[in-house]
């Protein structure tokens, strides 16, 4: 039997059971029975030798009230037990045990009427299902937050923050931005593996839908034969490239995201850690010097983007399971200058350089998201639309207030000289203005063009 079990998070566990280990000591009636069944066959009832169970551990959060300790217990009815079989109805139940083998929940799904055979609904009884149950999908959240704050406010359950999957779950979903910095974390890798002295090849298993495992080896030189170093590194949550970016070296985030940090908070795993080193080498073990490739030229304007980045950097959030214990009392800051960061210094290169308008502009978005707004990039997102609006409606009012000054300029003679034939002699009259017409003229065109240099100064082309 698979069992696929979803959370609330977009996180997602996939168990292969083969019902090897009984949920429960077997019973003498039933062992007698399932040996008559082999003699009299269609005398015994069905169910009497339909039986599966199965207990495996659980390692997967669902619910913030259990911590992914304990195990689980399945009984289930096989509906389909025989070939001919007609009639089909579904009995499971699964029993949720603590890490002392105490019983927590019991969940369990039946059938309640015979079932329904799609080939044999029809186009109304289609319509009468639907119309029956379409509410269900709707109600089911808000019925899960009410539970829980019944669960919360009235029992006073102890709540357990969600800690990262394993390397046998599946991530949330990434967001747009993460596959943006997927796709230049991917290409850093590329360059990172042909720069270095030592033959690598690594297994990048990025958790992204769709996207295949990347096989990333250095370009054989000829002439030069030496075994490759092999590494597997595999991304255990899409959270994995929104953390990336907040460190200044590659080496440090893998240490606080894989290696030196509780198994709850990892968002990275990789294989044979002691060849790191040899990848994320010194500058003096680079084969690529910067003086080898050409230069990348940037405007006064790309650079004071740049230097506002660089500004705005700042630690990740914490992980939910703090690794050293937390004293109120003392207040540990980080004090050292964050220059550029291993990946910002790739992207501003000849190498990365295709990616930097994109890339300067969702992480800048997700550093003034943990800054400002307790990580969540929606609320700048929010406000960026707000300002959009606000531009886009001063702009309009101080036009509208401009052609009551200035009636001509709006006439339909007039707009139609200045967009069809270029032409401005239907508008003399009306530029024939003073010193005050002409002030509000450079109000109305700094009104309009404001909308468009807010995107320039984010470094949209």
């Amino acid at each position: 039997m698979i069992l696929e079990v979803n959370n609330t998070f977009g996180e997602r566990r996939m168990y292969l059971l083969d019902g090897s280990t009984p949920a429960s000591p077997p019973r003498t009636s039933d062992s007698e029975q399932t040996s008559g069944s082999e003699e009299h066959g269609s005398q015994i009832p069905v169910r009497a030798k339909s039986k599966f169970t199965d207990v495996w551990m659980k390692d997967f959060h669902v619910s913030p009230f259990n911590s992914r300790k304990g195990s689980y217990a399945l009984k289930a009815q096989n509906p389909f037990p025989s070939v001919d079989y007609e009639n089909p109805l579904i009995d499971n139940t699964i029993t949720l045990k603590s890490s002392k083998n105490h019983g927590k929940l019991v969940a369990r799904l039946f059938s309640t009427g015979k079932a329904i055979d799609l080939d044999q609904l029809g186009f109304l009884g289609t319509l009468r299902f639907i119309l029956s149950w379409w509410w269900v999908g709707f109600v089911t959240f808000p019925r899960i937050v009410r539970e829980a704050g019944k669960i919360f406010f009235k029992r006073k359950l102890h709540v357990w923050f969600r800690p990262e999957v394993l390397t046998s779950s599946v991530g949330r979903p990434p967001t747009s931005a993460e596959i943006t910095l997927y796709k230049v974390f991917r290409n850093y890798l590329h360059v990172l593996v042909n720069q270095t002295e030592v033959d690598f090849c690594i297994t990048f298993k990025a958790s992204i839908p769709n996207i295949p495992t990347d096989k990333i080896a250095t370009t054989h030189v000829p002439g030069r034969n030496r075994p490759y170093k092999n590494i597997e590194i595999r991304v255990l949550t899409p959270a994995f490239y929104s953390r990336l970016i907040h460190y200044t070296y590659i080496s440090e985030a893998i240490d606080r995201e894989c290696i030196f940090t509780d198994e709850r908070n990892r968002t990275l795993w990789l294989c044979r850690p002691q060849l790191l080193p040899l990848l994320l080498s010194e500058r003096s073990s680079i084969r690529l010097k910067d003086e080898d490739t050409p230069p990348v030229r940037r405007s006064y304007l790309d650079e004071l983007r740049w230097w506002l980045l660089k500004r705005l950097r700042c630690p990740p959030a914490d992980p939910a399971y703090s690794v050293t214990p937390q004293n109120p009392a003392v207040n540990v800051d980080d004090i050292r200058a964050r220059p550029f960061s291993e990946l910002d210094r790739y992207v501003r290169g000849y190498f990365g350089h295709q990616y930097a308008c994109e890339y300067r502009r969702t992480v800048t978005k997700l550093f003034l998201a943990q800054r400002f707004c307790f990580g969540f990039t929606e609320i700048v997102g929010l406000v960026d639309l707000i300002i959009r609006v606000l531009l886009c409606y001063v702009a309009a009012r101080q036009l509208m207030s401009w052609g009551a000054s200035a009636p001509g300029l709006m006439s339909a003679e007039c707009l139609e000289g200045l967009v069809m034939k270029r032409d401005w002699s239907a508008c003399s009259n009306a530029l024939a203005m003073d010193y005050w017409g002409w002030w509000s003229l450079g109000k109305s065109m700094l009104a309009v063009y404001s909308c468009h240099m807010y995107e320039s100064l984010k470094g949209y082309r």
